[in-house]
């Protein structure tokens, strides 16, 4: 077993309060990385199997269109999850991610992950009640830059006061 991994995985913001029965197992199938800054950790549209958590360090999430290169939308930090799309068994990646400062990443593979997950339903609601609250901030801020930058397009609706 990695022990090695466990006190950093205990560190780690987004597993705060995982009992160390739950993450053993992690520390089983993951990996530390370290990338450098200007580094791709992964490119929109890729096929990817692994997932992350960031240790430490700043990485950039990133759309990328033919002619007009990438456009940067939101930056996630230590602690926080990294490349979700896998967990949920989609087949691509919906963003690039570029590290803007040096940064260590917790590498897990989705596959064995999803296999923890169905051992053990306790961890596996947690994890993806966690994965769930991530990407709920992720929307969230996605959609308050959205209206920072086009709130003079948007239409005026009148508010009938229904819900």
């Amino acid at each position: 077993m990695e022990k090695d991994l466990l006190p950093i995985i205990r560190e780690i913001h987004f597993l705060h309060d995982f009992p160390d029965d739950y993450l053993e197992p992690l520390a089983l199938i993951a990996s530390v990385q370290d990338y450098q800054a200007g580094a791709i950790a992964f490119r929109e549209g890729q096929k990817e199997t692994r997932l992350y958590l960031i240790i430490k360090g700043v990485v950039s999430l990133e759309f990328c269109t033919p002619g007009q290169g990438c456009k940067r939308f939101q930056t996630v930090g230590a602690g926080e999850l990294l490349g979700w799309s896998p967990m949920l068994g989609l087949n691509e990646v919906t963003a690039t991610a570029r590290v803007l400062e040096p940064a260590r990443l917790l590498v897990i593979e989705a596959r064995q992950l999803a296999a923890i997950c169905e051992h053990n339903p306790r961890f596996g609601y947690e994890f993806m009640r966690r994965t769930a609250l991530a990407l709920s901030h992720r929307l969230n801020a996605t959609r308050l830059q959205l209206l920072d930058v086009y709130h003079h397009e948007l239409p005026v609706v009148a508010d009938r006061g229904e819900s």
